[in-house]
């Protein structure tokens, strides 16, 4: 139901939105993938451009989908063994973005730029992905398409800094937004949208992530995984009435342990009325 009221809200948004000169708008090429626990399906290859990739979370975990560009030569297999090994970032693979993490029943629709190559589709929430949850992709050449005339036009714009989100105020509005997102820092960087239950705070949340007792102050509605730095992509989401918090769950090492970037000022709490 929650992924019916999501496609509808954001199809109304699409319809109000600038068409080309011709009046026909360009439909973006759609990414399908579903998330179980703990596996990814969809198609195995798909062409270069730009493309709208969507999440569909069937299993009763949350999950996300990054996109990753592997280096030539590296396969899957050996991302996984360094992410089971405790890397972070493994052999050196490119984030390029994804639908960020969404509840069970839930979607989450981003748009970004797929380049040739060789890729894997990861679920890095709760570390699924040392439960295998990765998938091979193969971006193949081709003629181009998705260029910037089929670009979202996007209601807002949120930059992910060292450290802090910068918007500017309105950014997030009630209903259908379509945030382009910009990573204009020197580190990786993502950001998931979260609606906190009533009467609940962003510090009940961090509280129940610590022991996982008893039902979420808070659920995640989406957002952009990561982001390699210089990148951007677009992120669809509704917001109802009610109060969220947005965050980077990006890791960083330090002398005193590996802290998130939400814990380091890139974190905010924001009202929908």
């Amino acid at each position: 139901m929650r992924s019916m009221v999501r496609a509808a809200a954001l199809a109304s948004l699409a319809a109000c939105a600038p068409g080309r000169p011709d009046g026909a708008r360009r439909e973006l090429p759609l990414l399908r993938l579903e998330a179980r626990d703990f596996a990814f399906t969809g198609p195995r290859e798909v062409p270069a451009g730009l493309t709208r990739v969507r999440l569909v979370n069937r299993g009763p975990a949350w999950h996300e989908a990054l996109v990753t560009r592997l280096p030539d030569g590296v396969t899957p297999e050996a991302y996984l063994a360094g992410a089971r090994a405790g890397d972070a970032f493994p052999v050196g693979a490119v984030d390029v973005g994804g639908p960020g993490k969404v509840a069970a029943g839930d979607s989450s629709d981003v748009v970004i730029a797929l380049e040739p190559g060789r890729y894997a589709v990861v679920c890095w929430s709760d570390g699924h992905v040392k439960a295998g949850m990765i998938a091979s992709i193969v971006i193949t050449a081709g003629e181009a398409r998705g260029g910037a005339e089929a670009a979202p036009t996007p209601s807002g714009e949120v930059r992910l800094e060292d450290f802090r989100l910068a918007h500017d105020s309105g950014a997030y509005r009630r209903g259908a937004n379509v945030l382009r997102i910009r990573n204009t820092g020197q580190r990786p960087h993502d950001i998931t949208f979260y609606r906190l239950e009533p009467g609940r705070t962003a510090r009940d949340f961090g509280a129940w992530y610590a022991t996982r007792r008893g039902p979420p102050p808070a659920v995640p509605v989406g957002g952009m995984v990561t982001l390699a730095p210089g990148r951007d992509g677009w992120a669809e989401l509704v917001l109802p009435a009610g109060r969220y918090f947005a965050a980077c769950g990006t890791p960083e090492p330090g002398p005193n342990g590996t802290q998130i970037h939400a814990q380091m000022g890139m974190a905010e709490v924001f009202e929908i009325r």
